[in-house]
């Protein structure tokens, strides 16, 4: 026999032992996939009976591979995948494991497009907060992780199968359990923030109509305000204080003080009470600033700690007994363009509220977004609205559109306030506690119809 019949026979025996095994056994069998980008990754397939191949998902590194968070923040992640459609839809399961084994978060999650769909490469980002409190028994309790270095765990999962077998990517250490590490998270008080994203305000063909920028305080406890008063009052126009901390009147040194083009408003325990304060640009007669569309901003710094409420607000006149006109029913519109719960770190919350007066219906929408660094930094919160939508932004980012309701196309006044509560223990609330603004603008669109443009501090310089 020829050698190159010895080879044949060779290898034709091989693949005789091939085809048995792969009846007996079909398993899955390994091999090394080579992409087009020059990428190495370790694909696998089962061959069934019929001589077909079912690929297997590869899941890859997160992205960043070694993520980090301040405590009470959050982070950002990327998870990333090698994928094929599978015949039925898998959740994600996201473990955060200590150094002992022990699972300190979790991320388990439905993918954006279903697994079923899935194709190509898949990459999706998630933003995962890292709580710091809970209440429990109507007492505040501190459940943030301690700074330091967690392993991130991943794979996919499913109610009647458990957790599916994948191929592991570059880097990627297979564990027990049909886990695999993407990554470690590390937990630093001193990691950078997240940008919040594209900035996309654009204030071209507006005029500045309004602007606070807390050289000196023009405040008085009731008016009048306006240009025969006071620009400020430090209580709301209909008599309507709320939360667990009094609103004050204005006196040196508390609850307002002015430094260095900064206010503070302070939130103070004295006698066993809270006290802080508020101020609203019109009075109970209706004086003082409004506008009907326009774009309102305010720049500030909120407080840390569990109990705390500040908040940037807009308010219609259609809740003040004395102006004419107010009576039947009617709404009036009440826009939260921030509110900031100190049990939530990271949470940015925005309410419209259509408050029914007379007998009108009450309507109320609130949205939750993730964002970071509002305790750490001077952060922009505004609002454009015009007689279409109204557009919330932070830091010149969209947040937010929805269509204007009538009820909101209407004069409205700035209101900015540090409350405490409602609701929330304030047991471990910092005594005192400050946020700190550093300006109040109005802006209006068309040409400023005096032909001058009030003092302002553009906002790359601030």
């Amino acid at each position: 026999m020829s050698e190159f019949s010895k080879r044949k026979l060779r290898i034709m025996n091989l693949l005789q032992k091939f085809i048995v095994a792969t009846f007996i056994w079909p398993s899955l069998i390994n091999v090394s996939i080579i992409v087009t980008a020059g990428v190495t990754y370790s694909g696998a397939f089962s061959i069934d009976k019929d001589g077909t191949k079912d690929t297997t998902v590869t899941i890859l590194k997160a992205s960043p591979e070694n993520p980090s968070g301040r405590p009470g923040n959050g982070f950002k992640i990327t998870y990333r995948w090698q994928p094929v459609a599978m015949d039925k839809d898998y959740t994600v399961f996201v473990h955060f494991v200590d150094k002992e084994g022990k699972i300190v978060l979790q991320d388990d999650h439905k993918p954006p497009t279903p697994t079923s769909r899935w194709s190509g490469k898949v990459e999706y980002i998630r933003t995962i907060p890292l709580e710091l409190w809970q209440v429990k028994d109507k007492r505040t309790v501190c459940i943030g992780l301690p700074e330091g270095r967690y392993s991130i765990y991943a794979g996919l999962y499913h109610k009647n199968e458990g957790r599916k077998a994948l191929n592991i990517g570059p880097g990627v250490v297979e564990a027990k359990d049909r886990q695999y590490k993407i990554g470690i998270l590390n937990i630093d008080a001193n990691a950078p923030v997240p940008e919040p994203g594209e900035k996309t305000l654009d204030l071209t063909g507006y005029h500045l109509a309004f602007n606070e920028e807390f050289d000196d305080l023009s405040v008085s406890a009731w008016g009048p305000a306006g240009q025969k008063g006071t620009r400020w009052i430090a209580h709301t126009p209909w008599h309507g204080d709320f939360g667990d901390a009094m609103f004050t009147d204005p006196r040196p040194g508390f609850p307002f003080t002015v430094k260095d083009g900064f206010l503070r408003i302070e939130a103070r325990k004295e006698n066993g009470r809270w006290r802080s304060g508020l101020l609203s640009a019109v009075d109970p007669n209706g004086n003082g600033f409004k506008q009907k569309y326009g774009y309102f901003e305010c720049r500030a710094k909120f407080p840390k700690g569990p109990g705390t409420w500040p908040a940037f607000w807009l308010m219609g006149l259609k809740n003040l007994k004395g102006l004419p006109g107010n009576t039947g029913p009617r709404i009036n519109p009440e826009i939260d363009v921030v509110e900031h719960y100190g049990h939530w770190p990271w949470r940015y919350h925005y309410v419209l509220h259509q408050w029914g007066r007379g007998g009108a219906e009450s309507k109320h929408d609130g949205k939750r977004f993730v964002v970071f660094g509002m305790e750490e930094d001077f952060h922009t919160y505004g609002v454009m609205i015009d007689k279409e939508y109204i557009i919330l932004y932070f830091d010149g980012v969209e947040l937010h559109r929805e269509k204007t309701p009538e009820s909101v196309k209407t004069p409205l006044f700035p209101l900015v306030n540090l409350a405490l509560g409602p609701g929330w223990p304030t047991d471990r609330t910092p005594n005192p506690s400050y946020m700190y603004v550093d300006y109040i603008k109005v802006w209006k669109k068309g040409k400023n119809p005096l032909n001058k443009e009030l003092k302002t501090r553009s906002n790359a310089d601030s």
